[in-house]
Formats: structure tokens, sequence, C-alpha cells
């Protein structure tokens, strides 16, 4: 009895040191975290118009590429600081005219930043940080048909 209770003790000492051995470095590691200060779209053509209460908009226009095309694409362009954040993994979310989610068939948005109209229409596009920090940027889309 006396061995079992020592040897049930001895387990629970190796366990709790690995335990707290783990939980301490999972601790470090997050000190050496470098967050995202911001996000911005980058991309050539971008339209900035500011308000009287010093807001800024941006927006841009995408066509379809003829009028027999099923489908406009549009590839973002995003600048992430600092160059060096551990997580440069971005969201995107694609709004309509009202702030409802658009329907994926009418335009979706990719991982990778490509998005996909499926007809002429005006979306509000949100690029997010994943890392906790909160920083993100907007872009207004006015996808519009063949000239």
């Amino acid at each position: 009895m006396r061995k079992s209770v020592l040897f049930l003790v001895g387990i629970l000492y190796l366990v709790s040191i690995v335990v707290v051995t783990f939980f301490g470095m999972q601790a470090r590691m997050d000190q050496f975290k470098v967050y995202v200060s911001s996000v911005e779209i980058v991309n050539e053509g971008i339209s900035v118009k500011t308000d009287e209460n010093g807001n800024e908009t941006k927006s841009i226009i995408v066509r379809f590429p003829s009028k027999e095309a099923t489908e406009a694409t549009f590839n973002i362009q995003t600048k992430i600081l600092p160059e060096n954040a551990t997580n440069k993994t971005l969201a995107y979310t694609l709004l309509g005219s009202t702030g409802e989610p658009v329907p994926e068939d009418n335009a979706r948005v990719l991982s990778n930043g490509t998005i996909t109209f499926g007809k002429a229409m005006t979306v509000t596009l949100i690029v997010s940080s994943t890392d906790g920090s909160s920083k993100k940027d907007t872009l207004k889309i006015r996808c519009l048909a063949a000239k």
C-alpha cells in the first residue's frame, strides 16, 4: 500500500512538472508574438474620398471582361505592417449594400484574396487581421457590366 502511494505521488509530481513546463513555455512564446499594426488594401486604381468629418472611403470599379462573360474577377492586394508580424493571415468578408453578407452565387472571395463576381453589383469588402489585433481595411467595389 505504501509503495503504491509513493508511486502515485511520484507520477503526480512528474505530471505537474511537465504541465508547468509546457504552460510556462507557452507563456514565454506569447511574449515573442508580433501583432499586426495595420492592414491596407493597396490596389492600383483605388480612389479615396474624404467626407466633411475627415473619414476616408476607398472605392474601385471592376468590369466584366466582355458582354458574354459570366464572371468578373478582382485580385486584392494588401500591405500588412509590421512586415515581421507573426500571423499575416487575413480574413475577407463581402457585404451587400444593406450590410448583409453577399450570396456566393453573386460574389465570393477566396482565401488568396481573389473575388469572383457572378453579376454586376456593388459590395463592401472588409479585410481583417486574424491575429487578435482587430486591424482592418474596407473597400467599396462596384462591379459593372462590360462596356
